[in-house]
């Protein structure tokens, strides 16, 4: 039988289409854009850690498994905080440039310097297309999201942990000028009150979970209190792993400062804040208005 015409064109047609087909199928898949990490570090072993801006330099230590502030001053830090510096480890670029000609990058004088251990990146001007910044890490510079330099403190105070105590922190015994509590399993015991008002056992209990849970509503640098704070007293407290965390006590005439003397923060509060912080039956004399 002989072929039509227009057979033959459906047959040419189908075979066409087919092997369309069969490229498409065996068409290796697009990579799309290339991505370049910044860096090789990872988070979970990194020791230090080290800002610096103009007139500005802040440094970190890792210890026992907690950051701590060493530059300008001594203090716990905020891990979360530092756990976002962090993540500019696990960024990624879609475009990288040679480090070279740094003026057109904004990275002549960096605005900030990061140094995670022994990795730099200098963080320089904004891409205007994108408004991704410019960051040199190793030897490129890299466009990347500008959440990482966000996550960059303005000052020192940023970091510090604004928690009076640490979750590391477990406190077993409490010395006031006119109050004292010590841990013994299962239960607090009051050692020494004031005879004009007793700290009943839910008072107590609450008390003691304030500790634990306190925030400073402002931290302030013992250098910058203000000659209106008037020293008051000292308070101790003892933990569980033996060591001792002594706090100097002042007032002004609307809060109350806490200074730990193995740092150099005054932890601020209000005065109902800090009252309930310094005396126990203030909470039971709470329990009793409501």
């Amino acid at each position: 039988m002989t072929m039509t015409h227009h057979a033959r064109l459906n047959l040419i047609m189908v075979a066409t289409i087919g092997s369309l087909l069969l490229f498409l199928y065996f068409k290796p898949q697009s990579q799309g854009n290339p991505e370049y990490s910044i860096a090789s570090n990872s988070a979970e072993t990194v020791q230090s850690v080290r800002i610096v801006r103009p007139q500005q330099e802040i440094t970190l230590k890792r210890l026992n498994d907690h950051w701590y502030l060493t530059t300008p001053l001594h203090a716990r830090a905020n891990e979360e905080k530092i756990r976002r510096i962090l993540e500019i480890l696990q960024a990624k670029s879609q475009q990288r440039f040679p480090l070279t000609d740094l003026g057109r990058f904004g990275l002549e004088r960096p605005n900030v310097l990061l140094t995670i251990d022994d990795t730099q990146f200098g963080f320089g001007g904004f891409a205007p297309t994108t408004n991704q910044q410019y960051v040199a890490a190793g030897d490129h510079v890299h466009l990347i999201a500008p959440r990482y330099a966000l996550a960059l403190p303005g000052s020192v105070n940023d970091l510090i942990d604004s928690r009076l105590l640490s979750p590391s922190e477990t406190p077993v015994k409490f010395e006031l000028p006119h109050f004292a509590a010590e841990f013994h399993h299962p239960d607090w015991r009051v050692t020494l009150q004031r005879s004009d008002h007793v700290v009943t056992e839910t008072a107590l209990k609450d008390w003691i979970q304030l500790w634990q849970t306190a925030s400073a509503a402002e931290l302030i640098l013992v250098s910058q209190l203000g000659s209106d704070f008037v020293e008051t007293g000292m308070l101790k407290i003892g933990l569980q792993d033996g060591q001792q965390i002594d706090l100097k006590i002042l007032h002004n005439a609307v809060s109350i400062v806490l200074v730990r003397a193995d740092e150099e923060i005054g932890y601020q509060f209000p005065l109902d804040t800090g009252r309930h912080l310094l005396d126990p039956a203030t909470l039971a004399q709470a329990e009793t208005e409501s």
